[in-house]
């Protein structure tokens, strides 16, 4: 049975129930409607990280429920735009054009042509440019930074000051990041909604015969202690402080590994610091890899300390194996990493501080064991943020939702 409420969304009803009055059939009726969508996403890039891997998964649970979804990407296409073309999801590379104009114009004759209820930009370029194209436009706008704004320059700020007014509405994955959308850049109350990333729990869990198969793949014994750090290896995430607190690991527990899951423009500086330093034997660049689940249990510690965040899905991954994470107090991670409870908190450039809480977790089993047990008890608050989204989209699409304010 299908409703029409205009030309290119329509309405679903399905019934599971072989015995109902009238009473129950429009209750039912009422209570399983779902309106299937045009949704464009716009993103900066499709490289590995945090907001591409949230994009790729949201894309994919949205059109598994029935709606038609359409990605524009900004630079060319990286390793998860691979995975979504093989999803058999529309996506589509600007790359070619270089100067910012044309490719605000490019963006806006797809939202004409498209016709989305709803368009949903990510990262900051992506965020920008889409703005521009949609404004004057009679379309429905959500953004999702997926960066921290504060450590932007006074310009990117300015622009996004002056920009804001297009959105219907932001959706943060992070508390700092609301926060100072709303008490700095002046962003209305009633249209920041705070939606934390969630992580697929059938993807990611622990499994001791998957670590003890990937420690035998990589010729790690169960007396190496094994640090492992998910991000791409750029200026941002600080991969160099970390493979020198790692040195200092290093003299005092020389059974440690220290493995870098990402790929990055740092590689080259890395690799000429563990060649001078005799560290080969120590540390794995693993570069870029699939099944993060088998390399995060692989490990006995999760860190990451980056120089800006927000809400890193990653750190919400390696809670979900159950790692103590070490990490810096940027963004949202000191509300998931408790100080001396699931993982230790530093500042990002404090290398001495960093490699003595690094000393302390892999010479202590007990502490280890104690602390990846309250990681797992912490990674049972992580929600689903894309049911949260589905009915997000349909409530914005026909300006029914609201944010709650304080």
């Amino acid at each position: 049975m299908i409703f029409y409420n205009k030309p290119r969304a329509y309405q679903k009803a399905r019934f599971f129930r072989k015995k109902f009055d009238k009473r129950s059939f429009y209750y039912s009726l009422k209570n399983t409607i779902i309106t299937v969508m045009k949704i464009l996403y716009v993103i900066s890039s499709t490289e590995t990280g945090g907001a591409e891997k949230a994009l790729c998964q949201l894309a994919m649970s949205m059109q598994k429920n029935g709606h038609t979804v359409r990605i524009l990407c900004l630079k060319p296409f990286g390793s998860v735009a691979k995975k979504i073309q093989k999803e058999g999801i529309s996506i589509i590379s600007l790359s070619k054009l270089k100067f910012p104009g044309r490719t605000i114009k490019k963006i806006k004759r797809e939202i004409i042509s498209f016709k989305p209820d709803i368009v949903h930009a990510m990262l900051f370029r992506a965020i920008t440019y889409t703005r521009m194209a949609c404004a004057g436009l009679p379309v429905k706008l959500i953004t999702t930074p997926h960066f921290n704004l504060s450590k932007k320059s006074i310009f990117h700020r300015w622009i996004d000051f002056l920009l804001k007014g297009v959105d219907a509405l932001t959706i943060a994955e992070s508390r700092s990041t609301a926060d100072y959308l709303v008490n700095r850049q002046h962003y209305p109350k009633n249209k920041v909604f705070f939606l934390p990333n969630s992580v697929d729990k059938t993807r990611f869990y622990q499994d001791e015969n998957i670590r003890n198969s990937m420690r035998e793949k990589q010729q790690f014994s169960r007396e190496n202690f094994v640090f492992l750090c998910v991000a791409r290896l750029s200026p941002e995430k600080n991969p160099l402080i970390l493979l020198q607190a790692f040195r200092n690991v290093l003299r005092t527990c020389p059974n440690s590994k220290l493995v870098y899951v990402g790929e990055g423009e740092e590689r080259a500086k890395l690799e000429k610091y563990i060649q001078l330093n005799n560290m080969q034997k120590s540390v794995l660049l693993a570069g870029e890899q699939k099944d993060i689940n088998d390399w995060l249990n692989m490990a006995d510690a999760f860190v990451l300390p980056s120089l800006e965040e927000s809400l890193p899905l990653a750190l919400l991954e390696a809670l979900s194996v159950g790692l103590p994470c070490l990490v810096s107090n940027e963004g949202d991670m000191p509300l998931w990493v408790e100080h001396g409870q699931n993982g230790y908190v530093c500042q990002a450039e404090d290398m001495t501080l960093l490699s003595c809480f690094m000393k302390e977790l892999s010479s202590n089993a007990d502490l280890k064991g104690k602390m990846a047990e309250k990681s797992l008890r912490k990674a049972t608050s992580i929600g689903d943020s894309f049911q949260q989204y589905h009915q997000i989209y349909q409530q914005v699409s026909t300006n029914s939702f609201h944010v709650k304010t304080n």
